[in-house]
């Protein structure tokens, strides 16, 4: 069974139009899901939860919330959540959190 860590980023296997989601809590048997992308929340039971974590890896490209994007260079995991690191297209070297990944990927 997945660990599931408030801020996490996934996304729902059978409403992927729902774009990615934020884990809110588990509580219990339940998971809670924010798809801001959208407004909805989503609650699923924990053992059977129809969820994927989103994880890029080097070499993907990725977008912040704001808009801008960057080439992952590197990977690191903090307290069960994601960090990337990489390089805009004009080398600028960032880090960007899943938490302020862009919500309308699908």
């Amino acid at each position: 069974m997945a660990q599931y860590q408030p801020g996490q980023r996934w996304i729902s296997d059978s409403e992927a139009e729902l774009g990615l989601g934020t884990i809110l809590a588990q509580d219990g048997r339940l998971l809670t899901v924010l798809y801001p992308a959208t407004g909805d929340t989503r609650q699923y039971a924990l053992r059977n939860a129809p969820l994927t974590r989103v994880r890029f890896a080097p070499g993907d490209e990725v977008t912040h919330f704001e808009g801008w994007k960057m080439t992952v260079r590197e990977v690191e995991e903090s307290e069960g959540l994601l960090v990337y690191h990489g390089l805009t297209a004009q080398n600028e070297q960032r880090t960007l959190p899943e938490t302020q990944l862009s919500n309308f990927i699908q």
